[in-house]
């Protein structure tokens, strides 16, 4: 320990009558303390596992009941009905038989939120992991090495990082305005946290009471195995340890600081060896790998870990440093930050807290307010000699000391305490253990800046933004509770009473309301930036971003489109694709374009009423990301058979095209009409002239998207790669659905092969006209001196016309082509309409009274009052794009003909294994999507007529919704009426 001396003091010498010990005043009037607050704080020290309640990353909160012996799961949702974000219905995690003869003590989330732990009061430790849905948890059974200690109770919990999500990151650290712009800047860092070796699996470590060290990890067939080592020999209760923390230090390596009965702080030093053999290109990893070894090293023991405080003598001795009657109630290791220059260092830090029920020996004094004091130790890596230089003088000796290799040194440094005017219940590290996130027993939660331990409040500052707390978001002020856990993203915060009801307490804006009425505030503006500076943060750390859409949900439309600007740029998103063929980056988008999604998604839902009514923004979003999805599976399938030309569509893979050629069948249907409609009414004789400010106003009034996505490069793109796919698709079905084919091909066959021929739309002609699109859209953006240019200026003044696309505004760029297309592209010249004219339109190629009167209700794209009766009656599964409950539901109304019945899996390996899908298909729950709400089947293996091809298929496409966000669990009846 360096320089700073604290007297060691037993604790009865703070009765004596040598010194008068005064407890810093921190409220001037004594408040009465939270219900069970002395109850809580004996729990915070006797453990440093006492976590009742954890919010995890993806949106899901797991609490432990009043009763102490079930642990229940919520997840933060958004009702469709009134557009509120809250937790819903709780659902019991299912706990082994005999795993709960202990009451539970600790719940934890992985770093990505898919596993959670749970320890009882036995220091047991389980695993559950989520299948598909948030709100199901199952069992994973773990392999022990040794078996459990009775009542060796577990003092601390620490998960390793995840490869490679956690390996590099983007670092969103502020926003900055430029002009009228706002300008981000992210960084990227790369971090060295011990993990596991294999991708995507997870890993934990934890110390037990008596100083035994297990380490938890998931093979590669993802079953669980666990390995021990013991700190060192414990040699009496006094030494046992209470609380334990651990931190990366950057070397993959972790750093452990454990605090004992004696009050003695050991630091420790954690390595592991992981027996991965070498694998060669292309060569799988193995089922299993040998059990990885793990290595303890002492580093230091600090004796004098108590909060201190200055006393006077009163026999005019002076002052002396005396410690405070308080106890440890959260130990956290803080690992070094990622900021360049801050000099910080792996930090730990002690909580003391004292005990609220202390009355005063005189009477005539007022009650204390009990309070907290923080304690923090820097942790110093020195090299030094160990050999002193006197020793030179020997002359004996044959090397000088300075020969002698340094030595690494671990030191400890103890920072100023810092009084809370409260006491601290818990405590979070946020953005990378740069900020700490405080809650107290009065109700408080604030953030301080970890450098300064400075309160970070709200400046309002017009020009720069570092998060929401500086730009002006808090927590108001609310009823205090025991136990309280913050969301993702630290904006709202999950509080539970003693008798397990939680409330939800939000961020409010402090300067006036995001959604009042609409003013040049430039505070709403860095408000905003700050709100995307936030969402670029969860983005590049896999956090779900639905509590931060949960405060801004009732935004006027102009702060929306801002809001969905700054997204873009902050997330870095270009959706230009080119104005030629040698353009490339619609496949990115195509592909892996998790921030794309993302922003689609936003858009979405912040112009979603309900389950069908939306804004026109909202609804081209929503479009683009059904076009995405079925794309990206029609084009995946087809490159799996080789040369489609030579390869016909394999029996296995016929179920699940029935409902993608089906939905794209009556899409194509969809977009003719919806742009014949939008067509007729600009066009109808006594019409106004057409202008742009028209075109936008029927736009938004009659909610048509076709145009818009019609024009916009990627969806339009996208469009143009379904011809051939679907050519190929077509010659297979006709091929194995006739007479000469065997019964049973015929039989999986012939379904495909009518709702790819019950629409009225024929790709063929579909194509014609997306054709016809591309040309006007290209020459448009050719003829134009900004957009024709090369490189990153015309990049970027098409990225600007697409956006508005996006927005529901025609681009004054594009306006010839949109003119065109709603007029002369479909009926030819108004001077020669009603005359004999030997060149044909798109609209004299197609049967219009048929695309007319086609129902297309069940797609969802139609704002209604006949759809939304649809959709309160009926259920369409948004993955496999069929309708799978109503009166309706397989088939309905052309989706497949009434002679082609089949259950929804009927390949060759599931027929005959349907049974009783009807009558089982009532006990079943759907997936819903906690964003969109949209929904699909609940399917899992052994699950009748799908078969185990199928159910492998929907596992691997369907893990999300097709907006990106996760599943949860609903009952039927809750959704249809």
């Amino acid at each position: 320990m360096e320089d700073q001396s604290y007297p060691s003091m037993d604790v009865d010498d703070l009765f004596g009558d040598a010194e008068q010990v005064a407890l810093p005043s921190i409220n001037v009037i004594a408040t009465p303390p939270v219900k069970g607050l002395a109850k809580r704080l004996d729990e915070l020290s006797t453990s440093g596992c006492s976590s009742k309640i954890a919010w995890s990353k993806n949106g899901c909160v797991a609490y432990i009941t009043p009763d102490r012996y079930a642990v229940h799961i919520r997840v933060f949702s958004r009702d469709p009905s009134t557009g509120k974000w809250d937790l819903g219905k709780a659902t019991p995690v299912d706990i082994p038989h005999g795993q709960d003869d202990f009451p539970f003590v600790h719940v934890s989330w992985s770093n990505l939120g898919n596993d959670l732990s749970i320890i009882n009061a036995a220091g047991q430790v389980m695993i559950f992991s989520c299948a598909m849905a948030l709100d199901r948890m199952g069992y994973m059974r773990s392999e022990l090495t040794h078996p459990e200690a009775d009542m060796d109770f577990v003092i601390g919990m620490h998960w390793l990082a995840i490869m490679p999500h956690e390996q590099q990151n983007q670092i969103a650290w502020s926003a900055n305005k430029i002009g009228d712009t706002w300008s981000f800047h992210i960084e990227q860092h790369h971090f060295k946290h011990m993990h596991h070796p294999a991708d995507q699996k997870a890993a934990l470590v934890y110390l037990k009471s008596r100083g035994d060290l297990r380490l938890r990890f998931q093979q590669p067939d993802s079953s669980w195995q666990e390995v021990g080592s013991p700190l060192e020999s414990t040699l009496s209760t006094r030494e046992a340890f209470t609380h334990a923390a651990f931190a990366s230090n950057g070397d993959n390596t972790l750093l452990l600081a454990a605090y004992a009965v004696s009050g003695r702080l050991h630091l420790y030093r954690v390595e592991t060896s992981w027996n991965v053999p070498p694998l060669k290109p292309g060569q799988p990893h193995p089922k299993q790998y040998d059990k990885p070894q793990i290595v303890i090293s002492l580093l230091n023991i600090e004796d004098n870990c108590y909060p201190t405080m200055m006393s006077s003598d009163m026999n005019g001795g002076g002052e002396s440093r005396v410690r405070l009657p308080a106890q440890l109630t959260h130990l956290d290791f803080l690992p070094a930050t990622p900021e360049k220059n801050d000099g910080s260092v792996p930090t730990i830090q002690m909580v003391f807290s004292t005990p609220p029920n202390v009355v005063p020996m005189d009477q005539t004094q007022q009650a204390q307010t009990p309070f907290s004091v923080v304690v923090r130790w820097e942790v110093h890596q020195l090299q030094r000699n160990m050999l002193h230089s006197s020793l030179d003088k020997v002359s004996s000796k044959k090397k000088s000391v300075n020969s002698v290799p340094a030595r690494n040194i671990w030191t400890l440094k103890r920072q100023e305490d810092g009084m809370m005017h409260s006491v601290v219940l818990s405590f979070t590290p946020i953005w990378y253990s740069m900020v700490l996130g405080f809650v107290y027993s009065d109700g408080t939660i604030e953030f301080r800046k970890r450098g300064t331990m400075a309160i970070i409040s709200p400046d309002y500052s017009t020009e720069a933004v570092t998060s929401m707390s500086q730009s002006g978001f808090s927590f108001p002020p609310h009823e205090a509770s025991l136990y309280t856990a913050l969301s993702p993203n630290q904006c709202v915060a999950a509080c539970m009473q003693t008798d397990g009801k939680i409330t939800l307490r939000s961020m409010d804006y402090t300067h006036g309301s995001l959604s009042a009425a609409e003013d040049p505030d430039h505070r709403i503006s860095a408000a905003l930036a700050a709100l995307a500076l936030q969402t670029s943060t969860a983005a590049n750390q896999y956090i779900t971003s639905d509590d931060i859409f949960s405060i801004i949900e009732n935004l006027p439309a102009s702060r929306k489109d801002e809001f969905t600007k700054l997204m873009f740029q902050s997330l870095s998103v270009s959706i230009d694709c080119g104005i030629d063929d040698q353009s490339s980056n619609h496949l990115i988008l195509l592909g892996r374009s998790p921030f794309f999604v993302k922003t689609l998604s936003a858009i979405h839902v912040l112009g979603l009423h309900g389950k069908v009514s939306r804004s026109l923004s909202s609804l081209t979003a929503w479009v683009i990301l059904n076009i995405k999805y079925v794309t990206q599976i029609i084009t995946t399938i087809a490159r799996m058979h080789g040369q489609i030309d030579k390869q016909p569509l394999r029996p296995e893979v016929v179920p699940q095209f029935v409902g993608l050629c089906q939905w794209s069948m009556h899409f194509m249907t969809y977009i003719i009409d919806d742009l014949l409609e939008l067509s007729r009414g600009l066009t109808k004789p006594g019409a106004p002239p057409l202008t742009k400010d028209l075109l936008e106003a029927t736009l938004h009034q009659s909610k048509r998207p076709a145009l818009l996505f019609l024009l916009s490069g990627f969806p339009r793109t996208m469009l143009k790669l379904w011809t051939q796919p679907l050519a190929w698709v077509m010659r297979s079905a006709a091929t194995y659905s006739n007479a000469s084919a065997p019964p049973e091909m015929r039989k999986l066959y012939t379904p495909l092969h009518a709702v790819l021929h019950e629409a009225p739309a024929d790709f063929r002609q579909f194509d014609y006209l997306i054709r016809e699109v591309e040309h006007l859209v290209r020459g448009c953006y050719r003829r134009d001196p900004s957009a024709s240019k090369e490189g990153k200026e015309g990049e970027a003044a098409r990225n600007q016309a697409e956006r508005e696309l996006l927005a529901g505004r025609i681009p004054e760029v594009l306006w010839p082509a949109a003119r065109k297309l709603v007029s002369e592209s479909l009926w030819g010249p108004a001077q020669g309409r009603g005359e004999a004219a030997e060149a044909m339109y798109f609209a004299d190629k197609v049967d219009v009274a048929r695309i007319t009167f086609f129902d297309t209700t069940w797609l969802g794209f139609t704002d209604s009052r006949r759809a939304q009766s649809y959709f309160d009656t009926h259920v369409v599964d948004v993955c496999q794009k069929m309708v799978i409950r109503g009166p309706s539901a397989q088939p309905h109304h052309g989706a497949l003909s009434r002679s082609a019945k089949r259950n929804r899996s009927d390949s060759i390996q599931s027929a005959g294994g349907a049974g009783n899908v009807d009558d089982k298909r009532k006990e079943r729950k759907l997936r819903q999507c906690v964003r969109c709400s949209a929904c699909m089947e609940d399917v899992l293996m052994g699950l009748p007529g799908y078969a185990a091809t199928h159910v492998s298929w929907l596992m691997g496409v369907a893990k999300h919704c097709i907006c990106g966000n996760s599943w949860m669990l609903v009952n039927e009846k809750d959704l249809l009426k």
